[in-house]
């Protein structure tokens, strides 16, 4: 029986010994080695013959390298840097080795080579390295704001970040991807970013929301944040607060560029258009339109920012989104501010004084009023027949009150 035993122990005991000195073996010989080529032929070999718990021989070998880099003169010693450094980082990577991390990013901060930096990249993300997590996503944004100066070296360093972050599976990695696929990089690399999104967030609302209200995205990212959340499987709720966000920024926003300007209003029409198809999602928005220091810290309700449209709107187009909208959230305070709107275009009305857009504005207000299904709205309708308003308008308020 203690035979038996002994066998048993031996069968795990010796191979690991035979590994151990097979690794010892290797170290030697790449120490020894006097030149980069004989060191990359002993990476090769390690690796071709998958040597077990050959992690610390990759880890050392990789230092080495990086402290001799700066002595590398020749092309040809380049060549084998740049080979061994992409063998090292992959075996690093597979075997999922967190020790070597510091040095795996060491090696994309060191190497000018892009496959060796998208390779390590990759690595990272295989490791699961999240404390150099941030370096990666800075990696990606950088790439995606300097545009295809190099394309190709830029493509190659894109791709490895996107797919590192892609298997992060963290949310904070979503916008630069995002960005990278829409970015301005060839088809391979926008199709591997879109692939990519879905692995780093199933429901892309919580990270394309927090694009529309970091201050620091233009406005033209936050409008793509907003159409591409409409476009997702999101839920309605989702969709409704990013929009409701989106006016609250578009409101809070102001450039003195023309063009800057009309961003801004572009962004309050779509997202009003999407709240008169959602709602608000019930949601609150921190800060005062202005952004003043006394209200920053104040929640306003998407109905104060709908007034606002209504009241500073740059055009018609605009006030009649906000009736829209007000019409879908159907609040007491909604169904409030457009009876305040209705008492104002009959005060028009009876001191004969209307615009030539007024008329347009009461019938909206009418159809917005009826569609709240609110009974606030009937005192708001029952006055708008107590005015002459033409028939056409008269008959639209009766039969609206009449339905509720």
């Amino acid at each position: 029986m203690k035979r038996l035993i002994l066998i048993a122990l031996l069968s795990f005991i010796v191979p690991a010994l035979f590994a151990q000195t097979d690794v010892d073996f290797y170290k030697a010989q790449f120490n020894n080695a006097g030149t980069l080529i004989e060191r990359l032929a002993v990476v090769k070999t390690v690796v071709n013959q998958n040597v077990s718990g050959a992690d610390s021989f990759y880890a050392d070998a990789l230092n080495s390298l990086l402290s001799g880099y700066p002595n590398v003169r020749t092309t040809q010693d380049h060549q084998a840097a740049n080979e061994m450094a992409i063998l090292l980082v992959q075996s690093l990577g597979k075997n999922q080795y967190t020790d070597a991390a510091p040095n795996v990013w060491k090696t994309v901060k060191t190497f000018s080579d892009a496959m060796v930096k998208s390779e390590a990249l990759i690595s990272l993300g295989q490791m699961g390295a999240t404390d150099l997590l941030p370096n990666v996503a800075q990696t990606l944004v950088d790439t995606n704001t300097q545009g295809p100066v190099n394309r190709t070296s830029g493509e190659r360093i894109a791709y490895g970040a996107i797919t590192a972050l892609a298997s992060f599976k963290d949310t904070s990695g979503y916008a630069p991807v995002f960005f990278a696929a829409n970015g301005w990089y060839r088809n391979w690399v926008r199709k591997t970013a879109n692939d990519a999104l879905s692995q780093i967030a199933e429901d892309p609302a919580e990270p394309l929301i927090s694009i529309i209200q970091d201050p620091s995205y233009s406005y033209e990212q936050k409008l793509l944040a907003l159409s591409t959340i409409e476009k997702s499987s999101s839920s309605d709720d989702n969709k409704g607060k990013a929009a409701a966000y989106a006016l609250a920024f578009g409101w809070r926003g102001s450039s003195s560029s023309a063009q800057r300007q009309e961003k801004i209003v572009q962004i309050r029409k779509n997202a009003l258009v999407m709240l008169s198809k959602y709602g608000s999602g019930g949601v609150s928005v921190q800060g005062a339109a202005d952004d003043s220091s006394e209200e920053a810290t104040l929640e306003f309700s998407v109905e104060y920012y709908l007034n606002r449209s209504y009241r500073y709107s740059a055009d018609t187009e605009e006030q009649l989104y906000t009736i829209d909208a007000f019409a879908k959230i159907a609040s007491d305070s909604a169904v409030s501010y457009m009876g305040t709107y209705t008492t104002e275009l009959n005060d028009r009305k009876i001191r004969r004084s209307l615009s030539h857009t007024d008329e347009r504005r009461i019938r909206a207000l009418i159809h917005a009023l009826g569609a709240t299904k609110n009974q606030n709205a009937k005192p708001h309708l029952q006055a708008i027949l107590q005015v002459n308003w033409t028939e056409y308008i008269l008959q639209q308020a009766q039969q609206t009150m009449d339905n509720l």
